[in-house]
C-alpha cells in the first residue's frame, strides 16, 4: 500500500531502493552494504526499521495454516484460508487479536480466543474497558478462554487441527491466528552498539547514542512527558509524528517530541478511542452510558492523564485537545459532570 507516487520521490529528489535490504552497518565507519552489493555512505542514519510479529515457542508452531497478521501478505493469505475453515483458534486478546476475532465472527465459525493474562486488552486499558470487549465479544458468540497459557499446536498430516492448552484442554482447530504483541528489529541497531532495551533507546529528538543516528516509530523506545518511565510505542501517531522530529532535527531544526498519544480499534460497531497513557494512575472513574457507549478518566494525583471511550467521538476529540494544552483535574470534570466536551466548550470561552 503505497504511501506516496513514484513521481513524488523522483520529484523531491528521493532515491527510493525497493527490494532492497541493509545486510549491514559498519560500527567504525558511517557505511551501509545493501543486499545489492552496493556501499552507501551517510552522514546522518534514520532507522524507521519497525517491529515484527511475535511468534509462539511451543511445539507445532510450524504446522500448516498457522498465521500472523503484520503484512498486507499475511491478510491476503488469512483471507484465503478463511472459507475452508469451521473452527478458528485466536491466540492473544489484544488489539489484533479482538479485532480479527469481531470479523472472524460474523463469517459461518467457531471462533474461540486464548488469552494468558486474566483479562482481554489488559495491557492497555482499564478492567472496566476490558469487561465491556470481553462481553461484546461473548454476546456476539466468540467463546473467550482466560487466564489460559497454550502448550502445544496439535497437527496431522502437516496441518494443525487441534490446540491444547497447559490444562489439558483440546479445542478443535483448522485454522490458527497469533497475535501475541511485537518484537523491535534491533539487528541494525546492535551492529551500530547502539543502546537498546525493548527497542532503540532515543532522546527526545529522536537520537540515539550516537549523534548522527535515529530511530523512529515501532523499533524506537523514548521517555516523554507522558511516559517518563519510557516505552515503545506501537502506534499510526507515534510513528508519524517522532519521524517528522527525527527528520527535523536532521534538517538543522531544534524540535522535541512531545505529542500526546492517541490510539483507536474499532470491534463490530464499537469504536474504542484513547488519548493519553494510564501508567502511574492512581485513581480512575467510569463513565457509562448505553449499551454501546462508555468513557474511563484516568487520573494521577487529580490531574486528568489518560481517556479512555467508546463510540464517544466527540468526547475523544475534546480530550486530545483539552490534555495537550494543559492540567485538566479531577474538579474541572466533576463540575461539568465529566462530560469533557462541555468542559472544552467552557474553556474556550
Amino acid at each position: 500500500m503505497p504511501l506516496k507516487t513514484a513521481a513524488f520521490y523522483s520529484t523531491h529528489k528521493i532515491d527510493l531502493e525497493l527490494g532492497t535490504k541493509v545486510v549491514s552497518l559498519e560500527s567504525g565507519t558511517n557505511n551501509a552494504l545493501l543486499s545489492n552489493g552496493t556501499h552507501i555512505a551517510f552522514d546522518s542514519l534514520a532507522l524507521a526499521v519497525g517491529a515484527r510479529a511475535r511468534t509462539l515457542t511451543c511445539p507445532g508452531t510450524n504446522l500448516g495454516n498457522v498465521y500472523y497478521l503484520r503484512s498486507i501478505a499475511d491478510a491476503h493469505l488469512l483471507r484465503a484460508a478463511i472459507p475452508n475453515a469451521e473452527n478458528i483458534v485466536v491466540i492473544g486478546a489484544g488489539f489484533i487479536g479482538l479485532e480479527v476475532a469481531s470479523s472472524l465472527v460474523q463469517q459461518p465459525t467457531q471462533v474461540t480466543v486464548i488469552e494468558a493474562e486474566n483479562r482481554v486488552l489488559a495491557r492497555v486499558v482499564a478492567p472496566e474497558l476490558s469487561r465491556f470487549f470481553a462481553s461484546a465479544h461473548v454476546d456476539r458468540g466468540v467463546r473467550l478462554l482466560t487466564s489460559r497459557k497454550v502448550q502445544s499446536l496439535v497437527g496431522e498430516n502437516g496441518v494443525v487441527r487441534q490446540v491444547q492448552l497447559e490444562d489439558g484442554t483440546l479445542l478443535d482447530a483448522d485454522l490458527v491466528i497469533v497475535g501475541i504483541g511485537s518484537v523491535a528489529n534491533l539487528e541494525l541497531a546492535q551492529q551500530l552498539g547502539l543502546l537498546v532495551m525493548n527497542g532503540i533507546v532515543v532522546d527526545s529528538q529522536s537520537r540515539t547514542n550516537r549523534p548522527n543516528v535515529f530511530a523512529a516509530g515501532d523499533c524506537a523506545l523514548f521517555r516523554g512527558p507522558f511516559n517518563a518511565s519510557g516505552l515503545r510505542l506501537e502506534s499510526v501517531q507515534n510513528a508519524m509524528d517522532q519521524s517528522r522530529v527525527a527528520a527535523s532535527v536532521i534538517a538543522g531544526a531544534d524540535k522535541t517530541y512531545d505529542s500526546l498519544p492517541w490510539f483507536w480499534s474499532d470491534q463490530y460497531d464499537l469504536k474504542l478511542q484513547i488519548v493519553g497513557l494510564p501508567c502511574g494512575a492512581t485513581e480512575r472513574v467510569l463513565r457509562p452510558g448505553t449499551a454501546s457507549e462508555i468513557s474511563v478518566f484516568h487520573f494521577q494525583n487529580d490531574t486528568c492523564i489518560c481517556v479512555e471511550s467508546v463510540n464517544r467521538p466527540r468526547e475523544h476529540i475534546a480530550a486530545r485537545r483539552l490534555l495537550a494544552c494543559g492540567k485538566v483535574t479531577k474538579q474541572d470534570l466533576e463540575d461539568v459532570d465529566f462530560d469533557i466536551s462541555a468542559l472544552m466548550k467552557r474553556q474556550s470561552k
